[in-house]
């Protein structure tokens, strides 16, 4: 049989000793799995054989010989035996080359294994496999289905002696990008026998041997004598201990200048160590654009990142959180907004590794908690200097200016922040201070509101936040819940009978407080008008609520009455149903309930309310001129003054003929209702201002007789950008006005109050491919007052607003400078923003919309209705439906 081995190798060997070695397999060795005896065999033939010949030893790759004869020895076995024992053995034992059996041998023989460079290779790639494997598990795929990913990673530059440390903070991608470097030199070792040995260390295995010990381990003394090393070490922050992972660097340094052929690569955090500036390169993050591809890959379908914050989008440029993120999103239930992605992020770093301790110690919990709190408080650490040490302990700070901490990411702050709110070491109160101190809090607290674990948690904390500024509670609310459902399913907890509606009462009563003069008309009547009697019956996640209709001297909550329902709303005297369904998702549902409600009828009250601004503003002026435009029957497009004796006349006739009654509604040829009380209203304006005429404080047509009948026809294009500019001038007044009225208990929680206050910049373009259809197409963009002058546009073709709010020119798309300069103006406002300390949370940039304004009833309110609309919808009190004024 032994004859047979010998045909198939090209080496020779003590054949003698061979056979001796062959009878000394056992039956029981004989049955084992391949992979299981190959390597303790091959061991004992390589002894036997290297004690028979010195010529034996010599070789290279004598321990890889030895396993070849194993290998070759199974099927000779095989070869000798009948057809039945033959196909059992045979189809038991592989003769593929085993990784396994070649890494059992590796660690049967140790360091210095003669094995050959492709037998090596193997096993370091297994072990690159499975490393990467282990780091993959936690998010649940595998690497193949991250092949592009990793494909694209840069392998970094380590010269021939040479030492570089690559610095990213956690989450960067350090040790994927050092692993693939350690494959590209085991790629090296497969095409060239003589390259240098590829070593892989964590540094935490490090302690208590040196830097060329742990090598030698590995590799045996083979590598000093030329052949050299690529060495990887990675993990130098997770030591948690500056000193010796400043040791590490200086024996890299050491060994690479010792002996020939050395290479290192060394992975840590900054501030960790101290490397030269020709040591240091820095981990590379993703693109946006390769982010949102890597958590595309992830969660197995794409999935729209816009409306995320900067931080958010930073945040998954680093790869560890791009792959969380992808989990995350891949579940049944994707995250519920921004703020639940983040604390999944957070809360899954927190339950890995070393970074468990962060939360987990009594010592680092405390001290980052504090720091979460003063960095966003005051942007300063706030650390005496032991506890600056505490948490420099912690992978998830990083070094500062001026010896300073802070964060490696801002989702780390919020999170710990957040614990801050929770506990009471911050007052809930804070959060809604002013804009300031908002816009540094409100990540934190809508990860506070949703980590809340009780329904008296919950309420506190929104209690406080709609009763300090019901805008900025609405914002709060909606990034944290505005993911749940509206209704409940099986899964989901019983509503309590007990405190359900103490709760919902709770609601009502702070948003109706709160809203104050916006209350009318988006929350229940019986509510806003005062005490109310509210009655409340729930069985399982069903609800239903009425009113009493009876005065009452104080709030009180009972059960609803038998036969109370909302098909008959009379049924039952003194009661008025208001809802009967299932109560939304989640601990907040009375509060998230209340605020829907409230979203679903502003877009109403906006097209509806015509007195949301101040008592003889822009839009008490734009509604009289209206009424008085259609008291008269004039067309709804001109804007000419109106003789007012005329208009007095005609609205005593109609006011008359409903007998001069205030609450009778009168329509005309189909136009929206008009009132008695306005029309009584209108001839008292006119008995008490005396005016010749009702002006509409827009400029009028031009064109008596254009050639088509479009309404913007009417208009040269010159008197055109004049009626465009006023409106828009006045539509920054009306807004201002209504903030100041309507909307004042939101104040500075409307998001375009940062601009405030706000001009606008407007580019008409009359012809060119990119107009709408047959109307001019109209840029507009509304920048800071401050800035108005330095971006408005030169030159005597620009035309100003009387107000100087608003400012146009003519333009056209085929400008090569257009879209720079749009985005230069963007940019100033960011710029202008920061300088400010304030961050809007609505967008900014233009808007293209067409030059027919005109076509408005109410132009000027239109627009401020748009904008305000716009607000209302960041917040999460509108629904971003654009209000039709009539």
């Amino acid at each position: 049989m032994w004859w047979r081995v010998r045909k198939r190798v090209d080496f020779s060997c003590r054949w003698r000793t061979y056979r001796k070695w062959l009878k000394t397999i056992t039956a029981e060795e004989l049955a084992s799995p391949v992979e299981d005896i190959h390597g303790p065999l091959a061991k004992r033939l390589d002894e036997a054989l290297s004690a028979a010949s010195k010529d034996w030893v010599s070789a290279d790759d004598h321990l890889s010989r030895a396993l070849r004869l194993v290998e070759l020895t199974y099927p000779a076995i095989a070869a000798a035996l009948g057809d039945g024992d033959r196909a059992e053995l045979t189809e038991n034992w592989a003769q593929q080359r085993s990784v396994s059996v070649r890494d059992l041998l590796l660690q049967l023989v140790g360091p210095g294994a003669a094995l050959s460079s492709d037998d090596l290779a193997t096993v370091l790639q297994q072990r690159s496999t499975a490393r990467r494997a282990v780091r993959l598990q936690v998010f649940g795929v595998d690497e193949a289905a991250l092949a592009s990913y990793f494909d694209q990673i840069e392998v970094p530059n380590v010269p021939p002696g040479g030492v570089v440390v690559m610095l990213g903070d956690f989450g960067s991608g350090k040790s994927e990008t050092a692993e693939a470097w350690h494959r590209a030199e085991i790629e090296n070792l497969i095409a060239d026998e003589q390259a240098p040995f590829p070593v892989w260390l964590n540094a935490r295995d490090l302690f208590g041997q040196t830097l060329e010990d742990a090598v030698e381990q590995q590799l045996g003394p083979t590598w000093r004598h030329g052949r050299g090393a690529s060495i990887t070490v990675d993990g130098l922050d997770e030591t948690n201990d500056p000193a010796k992972a400043q040791a590490l660097l200086e024996a890299a340094r050491i060994l690479a200048r010792t002996y020939t052929s050395i290479r290192v690569l060394l992975t840590a955090r900054p501030g960790m160590l101290s490397a030269t500036s020709t040591e240091e390169t820095a981990a590379t993050l993703l693109t946006e654009d390769a982010a949102l591809k890597l958590i595309e890959s992830v969660s197995g379908r794409p999935h729209s990142t816009w409306r995320w914050t900067t931080d958010m989008r930073a945040t998954v440029t680093r790869p560890f959180f791009a792959l969380g993120a992808g989990v995350m999103l891949s579940r049944d239930e994707a995250p519920h907004g921004e703020a639940d992605l983040i604390r999944g992020l957070v809360e899954d770093a927190l339950r890995k590794g070393t970074e468990r301790s962060a939360v987990t110690s009594g010592e680092t919990r405390p001290v980052l908690k504090k720091l979460a709190v003063a960095l966003t408080r005051t942007g300063k650490d706030g650390l005496l200097f032991s506890d600056g040490q505490i948490a420099r302990s912690s992978r998830l700070v990083a070094d500062g200016p001026n010896d300073s901490v802070r964060f490696s990411l801002p989702i780390f702050q919020h999170w710990f922040a957040a614990q801050a709110i929770l506990a009471g070491d911050v007052p809930a109160s804070e959060v809604v201070a002013d804009a300031l101190s908002f816009n540094r809090w409100r990540w934190a607290a809508a990860v506070a509101a949703l980590s809340a674990q009780s329904e008296d948690a919950v309420d506190d904390l929104l209690g406080t936040w709609v009763a300090g500024n019901p805008g900025a509670a609405a914002w709060v609310t909606n990034e944290a819940f505005s993911g749940h459902r509206d209704w409940r399913t099986e899964d989901d907890e019983n509503l309590d009978a007990k405190t359900s509606g103490a709760r919902l009462l709770r609601a009502l009563r702070t948003w109706t407080e709160a809203l104050g003069p916006l209350a009318g008309g988006v929350l229940p009547s019986a509510v806003v008008r005062g005490p109310v009697g509210l009655g409340v019956t729930v069985s399982g996640h069903h609800i239903d609520i009425a009113f009493s209709t009876s005065r009452s001297a104080a709030d009180y909550v009972t059960e609803v009455p038998p036969g109370v329902h909302p098909f008959v709303p009379d049924s039952v005297p003194d009661w008025r149903p208001w809802i009967s369904g299932g109560a939304p998702q989640g601990h907040a549902w009375p509060w998230t309930m209340v605020q829907k409600r409230i979203a679903n009828a502003m877009d109403e009250r906006l097209s509806t309310d015509p007195f949301l601004g101040a008592p003889d503003g822009i839009w008490i002026q734009e509604r009289r001129y209206d009424l008085a435009r259609r008291v008269l029957g004039r067309g709804r497009s001109s804007y000419g003054a109106l003789p007012a004796d005329e208009v007095r006349d005609r609205a005593v006739e109609l006011f008359d003929a409903v007998g001069r009654n205030r609450n009778a509604g009168i329509s005309r040829s189909g136009s929206p209702v008009i009132s008695g009380a306005e029309l009584e209203d209108l001839v008292s304006w006119i008995d008490s201002t005396a005016p010749a005429q009702v002006a509409s404080h827009l400029p009028d047509e031009d064109v008596p007789r254009p050639e088509s009948g479009w309404v913007w026809n009417f208009y040269s294009p010159r008197r055109l950008m004049e009626f465009e500019v006023e409106v828009y001038g006045r539509a920054c007044e009306a807004y201002d006005e209504a903030l100041a009225h309507s909307f004042i208990r939101l104040g500075w929680s409307m998001p375009s109050t940062v601009l405030a206050p706000f001009g606008v910049i407007l580019e008409v373009q009359f012809d060119g491919p990119d107009r709408l259809g047959d109307i001019p197409l109209l840029t507009a963009m509304r920048v800071p007052m401050a800035l108005i002058r330095q971006v408005a546009p030169p030159g005597p073709e620009a035309v100003w607003s009387v107000s100087r709010r608003a400012v146009i020119t003519q333009t056209s798309r085929e400008q090569a400078t257009f879209w720079e300069r749009q985005r230069a103006i963007r940019e100033m406002i960011r710029s202008w923003l920061a300088e400010q300390s304030r961050e809007s949370i609505g967008s900014l940039g233009w808007v293209d919309t067409g030059a027919d304004d005109m076509s408005n009833v109410r132009p000027a309110s239109s627009l401020a209705a748009g904008w305000l609309s716009d607000d209302l919808k960041s917040l999460g009190l509108g629904t971003g439906g654009s209000p039709q004024l009539r």
